[in-house]
């Protein structure tokens, strides 16, 4: 048998593709398995060129491509020999299909580089892709922006209807936001329902928010699955740089830090990182650091600040306020340690700490107080939702010895909203210990009527958002009324929370509102000071005596208006009162009770006639009359035609005018 023979025997029998080509790779046999391999006959095959590279030292293979008859590429390993065909010098080509092994790379790379749900690159390939957009902006000099993208109301559809459906909103939400990036973009999903965008090679910072905001829009817009129309938003944090003076990463973190802030600040919108954000961030995470050790090393103290009832002025309780002296920071607010302290969980030993304290100290303070007082301490959610509460609770009064009644617990209304029921089950228990509960921040929750007409709640607490501006705003002052009026009527006593002036005291009193808490009486302080208070505040309680004069106030910007008036009317045995503006007049107002206002029209801060129609509103019995230099005005005329005004004179004006004119208004 010849060696040709021997050969064309032995390529017959390989289970493997083999071909012979000349040096020219002109194909001058396919052995079968070749032929099934490349889907074409050793007669198919003959005298075609091999498009292949074939080296000489290409025994440990290369790879190529090779085109079948149906147009697919088929990715193939090769290697070669030489060897002796009809006594000429060839080369014996083995070929290998590779493209399982290619697929499973694939599906390997895109397992580490991609996300499964969306097919968004995840955070590896994003990190990648950044530096990749980084090294080019440093070439370039253009702006180079990164976007992250938080869902809002995702969580409660995920949790309501399931994550199937979850799944597909993600999908949907993807699909949109693919639809406002250019090629040369990156959009990466994080995880959850957090994605970050990035945008190289800007013209201007502008154009980031530009596509951030279209982005927000489309979001926004309902979505249909399953008959459901589903709505949800998104919160953004834009990070830029066009210096590339730093680490590509720290702009991810940036980005994540103003998307915090947009939904600090009501979510479905951007915001862009500033400096101050990083500043916060870093001491947040200072604060979050030491709080365990502040707690285990007795940094945190209590203050106390007095309550008083409105009536006859006398302390009937006081609010226990947590403040934390730390070592090198400095005494820390609580506004930013208490929401570290929730989301860190440490809520539960500090709040445990601030209840035992509390009750202990309150067993001396009470005997400085009548009978009745009582001390208040704010409860989280976190700490009312743990079973072991209320036994907490009861354990604390037992080791102090102070009696259940003259405790108060202060919750916000959202913490009724969030777990209803179970909230519910424990504020009985609390009511059978003899606990009283008061609703804190009352008005600027969810407010519904029915957590104060089916829970035990004793004590309802105005917020100070509505009092800061009691006097001087209509609206403010008919809800602060509104908020009283209903309480009493549900057997509520209330409690006003900021009163920092005389006038929103005087306004309180006036309304009915039952106690009152605020800078104007007392600030915060800690026990000692406090006991030092209590014990000088006993002699100095008064209640002022009502005028029985008819009281005249006169407002006007110009004072020798204010004093001939004065003058005038003075004649007639009035109490008179003038004001230099519509605040100052606000704050006489609430302080006394005024028969008939005459006010200039033309004023600084506000006019005549939009003030006295606050006056209308805020204390309907008051007569309100205009005095103006101004005669032709149609909001003098349309005043008087809708009631604003009792009546309206001119300057320079008549006394015996004037003088009848408030007779006129005094009877009415």
């Amino acid at each position: 048998m010849t060696s040709d023979t021997l050969l064309l025997q032995l390529l017959e029998d390989m289970p493997t593709a083999a071909l012979l080509v000349t040096l020219e790779r002109r194909i001058l046999y396919a052995n079968p398995a070749a032929e099934k391999l490349l889907q074409q006959t050793d007669s198919e095959l003959c005298d075609k060129i091999l498009p292949l590279q074939l080296t000489e030292d290409a025994l440990l293979g290369n790879t190529g491509q090779l085109e079948l008859p149906n147009g697919k590429q088929l990715p193939v390993r090769h290697f070669n020999v030489p060897t002796v065909w009809h006594g000429n010098t060839v080369r014996m080509v083995h070929l290998e299909d590779v493209s399982a092994v290619q697929g499973l790379q694939q599906q390997l790379s895109d397992l580490v580089n991609y996300d499964s749900l969306t097919g968004l690159p995840n955070r590896g390939l994003l990190e990648d892709r950044l530096k990749q957009a980084f090294s080019f902006g440093q070439r370039n000099k253009g702006v180079l922006a990164v976007v992250f993208f938080d869902l809002d109301g995702f969580k409660p559809i995920n949790d309501t209807l399931g994550h199937e459906l979850g799944d597909r909103l993600l999908k949907q939400v993807v699909e949109r936001l693919r639809s406002y990036i250019r090629p040369s973009d990156t959009l990466a999903r994080l995880g959850g329902d957090e994605f970050v965008l990035i945008l190289p090679d800007l013209s201007h910072i502008g154009d980031a928010a530009a596509v951030t905001e279209r982005m927000l829009q489309s979001v926004a817009e309902p979505f249909e699955l399953d008959s459901n129309e589903l709505h949800i938003s998104a919160s953004a944090g834009i990070a830029t740089t066009e210096l590339y003076d730093e680490d590509p990463l720290q702009l991810i973190r940036q980005a994540d830090m103003a998307m915090f802030e947009a939904k600090r600040r009501g979510r479905n919108q951007y915001q862009w990182f500033d400096q101050s954000l990083d500043t916060r961030t870093v001491k947040s995470l200072k604060i979050r650091n030491a709080l365990q050790s502040g707690i285990e090393q007795k940094q945190f103290e209590l203050h106390y600040q007095p309550q008083f009832d409105l009536h006859n002025n006398d302390v009937v309780g006081v609010e226990s306020l947590v403040r934390w002296n730390h070592p090198t920071m400095g005494m820390i607010s609580p506004a930013e340690f208490i929401q570290i302290a929730e989301n860190t969980g440490e809520i539960v030993r500090l709040g445990r700490w601030i209840l035992r304290r509390a009750c202990k100290d309150f067993v001396q303070l009470k005997q400085q107080m009548p009978n009745k007082a009582t001390v208040s301490v704010n409860i989280s959610a976190i700490q009312l939702l743990r079973h072991e509460f209320v036994d907490e609770v009861a354990q604390a009064l037992r080791e102090s010895g102070l009696d259940a009644r003259h405790l108060v617990l202060e919750m916000t209304e959202s913490v009724l909203v969030e777990y209803p029921q179970l909230i519910s089950e424990k504020l009985a228990k609390l009511n059978q210990l003899g606990v009283k509960l008061a609703l804190d921040d009352f008005g600027t929750g969810y407010s519904s009527l029915s957590y104060l007409k089916d829970l035990p709640v004793s004590w309802v607490k105005i917020d100070r958002s509505f009092i800061t501006e009691l006097t001087h705003d209509s609206r403010d002052a008919a809800i602060t009324e509104g908020i009283i009026s209903m309480a009493h009527h549900l057997q509520l006593e209330v409690m006003a929370e900021g009163v920092e002036t005389t006038a929103q005291r005087d306004y309180l009193r006036r309304s009915g509102c039952d106690a009152m808490q605020g800078f104007l009486m007392a600030k915060p302080m800690p026990k000692p000071q406090l006991d030092k208070f209590l014990s000088q505040y006993q002699a100095s309680i008064s209640t002022d005596e009502p005028s029985s004069e008819a009281t005249v106030m006169i407002v006007d910007d110009e004072e020798n208006v204010n004093k001939s008036l004065r003058r005038l009317l003075m004649r007639d045995g009035y109490h008179i009162l003038t004001a230099n503006s519509a605040n100052e007049a606000f704050d006489l107002l609430a302080q006394h009770n005024v028969d008939v206002v005459i006010s200039d029209h033309r004023m600084p801060q506000m006019q005549g006639v939009e003030f006295l129609t606050h006056v209308r509103s805020m204390y309907p019995n008051t007569q309100r009359i205009v005095l103006t230099a101004y005669q032709d005005e149609e909001a003098l005329a349309r005043a008087l035609n809708e009631g604003e005004v009792f009546r309206f004179l001119t300057k320079p004006w008549d006394d015996e005018t004037i003088r009848q004119s408030v007779r006129a208004a005094l009877q009415g």
